[in-house]
């Protein structure tokens, strides 16, 4: 019997292999992976999950995504758990390669690395096993995860191609749930509203009652107040607060409840409520915030302009929602004052205030430039035109005017560092609850260190500010001081009336500097003339082209384009001022604007285009226009430039609209080249860039262009 024994257990051990199929193996290999990895894996990957929600700041202030942003470099202690997932997931595929739960664990290891934010690496996975599982199943759960992957890169074309198969497909409970939920994350990132909408409908049918829950009704809220649904919006944020999510979510659904009431409703009770209540002390700035919004929603902008303030000193050190409140307050300077001065500035407040990572999702940065880009084109049309208006005054005039001038702009600057300096630190105590500066033991330090870097360590003494102190000063005793008093009294008079003689003296002084250096600016010559008349042509020129084309403020562009050529007759810039005001009428193509662009300047691009809309190329003029095309090309060869553009021109002039058009002007700017003519030549190619942007050859244009600047 002894001697069976070791028979047995080599017989036991063989039947365990994972390369076994018998009975007995098969269910050890099953116990282990059910009971060992699988079990840990599940557990690290929910564990994970509830790590990335629990750290995921969500902005409120715009539609929740369906699924939450990944971002790998910030999954901290998540991509361990993460890691360790994958780990025992990959421990079936090694050792319990004959265990039914090895599809499972591939779809296991394919979350994980979709959480991690390793794309590929999950498609990978997916594709894998969709081509080696003998389940249905199994495969249609692992296209219906890879589409998310898909969406996630951006592959949008590969993800429609598996929503279209995954159609045909037989979806379980749990694989129809996450199919509905990825269509509604790949028609949101699309910017489908009221399908995504939809689909989230879907989806919430069959999803269990909890947190998730609640972000999901929280969304489907947003979404159908972006669609002006407001019964369904007030439906879906009472449904957030049934399903007991945390508090934050709560908060954010009852502030969408009172956004979408009616405006005829007080709402001013329902916030005043709001911020009374304990719970909500540190989420004041986001009241205020909405506040705000329903101020602006009610055409009273003072308002909500003073509602955003408050949200963005109350935001403390949340730099998303302050730099969102700087953002709303900047939009409503721009779209409903159009007042681009303080826009800009509150702009850059935005920009600098809000995350990196926020900004590279919208579109602030490039708004804040242009509004910069505005600003400076506008300090430098007003300082130009003030510059010559000064020039054209006599000697006197301007000397009584530049003294004005300076020593009102000093005293407005006097002014606002009293008010910054003393006013506004006591308002800011007063309107935000906190302690006076000098009831605050580190403002005191803050002050005393700004103090000695300005001043110097001073000692506590009258005339502190005096740079020298007389040598023969004094500390006497009471007794001595009674002795004495008399004959020190006029010494400090006298130091008095000095020191305040002294403070004139330089405050006069510095008057007369800035006048000095104000009057270098002034065109004086007829040189100095024309140099500031062409900046103040360029800064309007620019100034009317952001509002037509960055700001869409037809009226005003329209204004500020007929101003400039009342102001700039002959100006290089008047085809193109032309070429827009002609847009902008009833009938662009025949009206006064068209007419004198093409009647004064029929060579330029922006004469032609006007010119195509009245032309019709036929095809027996499309052979002439290709006739006069290699006839220039044969000049070209030989070296007859002056030829070559003669030619060139005229055909451009007489075939408009043709379909070698852009070939004619291409060869023109290399016969330009050619003919040494490097004026003609920069206006061409940058004229070309401009007239002819679908073209094939524009890239050879923007090469030459480069390699001349």
């Amino acid at each position: 019997m002894r001697k069976l024994i070791p028979y047995v257990i080599f017989l036991a051990l063989s039947s365990c292999s994972q390369y076994n199929t018998g009975l007995l193996s098969r269910s050890w290999h099953n116990m282990n992976s059910r009971f060992n990895a699988l079990l840990i894996s599940r557990e690290d990957i929910d564990v994970a999950k509830e790590y990335i929600a629990a750290h995921y700041t969500d902005n409120y202030e715009a539609v929740l995504p369906v699924y939450r942003v990944i971002d790998s470099t910030r999954l901290d202690t998540a991509k361990f758990y993460l890691i360790d997932a994958i780990k025992k997931s990959s421990i079936i595929a090694e050792k319990h390669s004959n265990s039914k739960y090895l599809d499972e664990a591939y779809l296991l290891i394919g979350e994980a690395r979709i959480l991690k934010g390793e794309f590929e690496n999950a498609i990978e996975t997916y594709k894998y096993l969709n081509s080696v599982s003998s389940s249905e199943q199994m495969k249609t759960e692992a296209l219906t995860q890879m589409m998310r992957a898909y969406i996630e890169l951006g592959d949008y074309k590969n993800a429609d191609q598996l929503s279209v198969l995954l159609k045909s497909r037989t979806l379980t409970k749990r694989s129809r749930q996450t199919y509905l939920l990825n269509m509604a994350y790949y028609n949101q990132v699309r910017g489908e509203k009221a399908v995504t909408a939809v689909l989230l409908e879907e989806a919430l049918k069959g999803m269990k009652k909890g947190a998730e829950r609640a972000r999901y009704h929280y969304i489907l809220g947003q979404l159908y107040n972006e669609l002006n649904q407001v019964t369904l919006a007030r439906r879906n944020f009472r449904m957030v607060i049934k399903n007991k999510p945390e508090y934050d979510l709560v908060f954010n659904a009852r502030l969408g409840l009172m956004m979408t009431e009616s405006l005829a409703n007080n709402t001013d009770l329902l916030f005043g409520k709001m911020l009374e209540d304990r719970k909500n002390q540190d989420l004041k700035h986001k009241i205020y915030y909405k506040m705000g919004e329903t101020a602006r929603r009610k055409k009273r902008t003072e308002e909500a302009i003073g509602y955003y303030g408050k949200s963005a000193s109350e935001a403390g050190n949340d730099a998303l929602s302050k730099g969102i409140a700087y953002k709303a307050i900047g939009d409503l300077y721009l779209d409903d004052l159009a007042d681009y001065e303080h826009a800009a500035v509150y702009y850059d407040s935005t920009v600098i205030t809000l995350p990196k990572a926020y900004l590279a999702r919208t579109d602030i940065n490039d708004r804040a430039m242009v509004l910069n880009e505005f600003i400076r084109y506008k300090k430098i049309y007003d300082l130009e035109d003030s510059l010559q208006r000064m020039a054209a005054l006599s000697p006197e005039a301007l000397d009584q005017k530049l003294e004005q001038s300076v020593l009102a702009r000093r005293a407005e600057l006097k002014k606002s560092r009293e008010v910054q300096n003393e006013a506004a630190p006591v308002q800011a105590a007063a309107t935000t609850g906190k302690k006076w500066r000098l009831y605050d033991a580190k403002e005191i330090v803050k002050e005393k260190n700004e103090f000695v870097r300005i001043w110097g360590n001073r000692v506590l003494e009258d005339n502190w500010r005096r740079r020298e102190k007389s040598a023969t000063s004094f500390v006497f005793s009471e007794t001595e001081r009674r002795m004495v008093e008399q004959p020190v009294v006029q010494p400090v008079i006298s130091n008095a009336v000095s020191t305040q003689i002294s403070e004139e003296e330089n405050e006069r002084k510095a008057v007369e500097d800035e006048i000095k250096e104000f009057k270098k600016r002034i065109p004086v010559t007829k040189i100095q003339l024309i140099a500031s008349k062409r900046k103040q042509e360029e800064a309007a020129f620019r100034i009317a082209r952001i509002y037509k084309l960055k700001f869409k403020d037809e009226q005003k562009a329209n204004a500020a384009f007929r101003k400039f050529l009342d102001d700039f007759p002959k100006s290089s810039y008047e085809p193109e001022v032309l070429y827009y005001l002609a847009l902008a009428q009833e009938n662009p193509l025949d009206n006064a604007y068209a007419t004198r662009l093409v009647q004064n300047y029929p060579n330029t691009s922006f004469g032609r285009q006007i010119r195509k809309g009245t032309v019709t190329m036929t095809h027996d003029r499309e052979v002439e226009a290709l006739e006069l095309y290699k006839n220039a090309y044969r000049l070209y060869d030989e070296g007859k430039m002056t030829e070559v553009i003669s030619a060139l021109e005229e055909g451009m002039n007489e075939y408009v609209g043709s379909q070698i058009e852009d070939k004619m002007a291409l060869l023109r700017i290399f016969a330009l080249g050619r003919a040494g003519l490097r004026d003609e030549y920069y206006i061409a190619l940058s004229d070309f860039i401009r007239s002819y942007p679908a073209s094939d050859l524009l890239p050879k244009a923007k090469e030459m262009l480069a390699v001349l600047n």
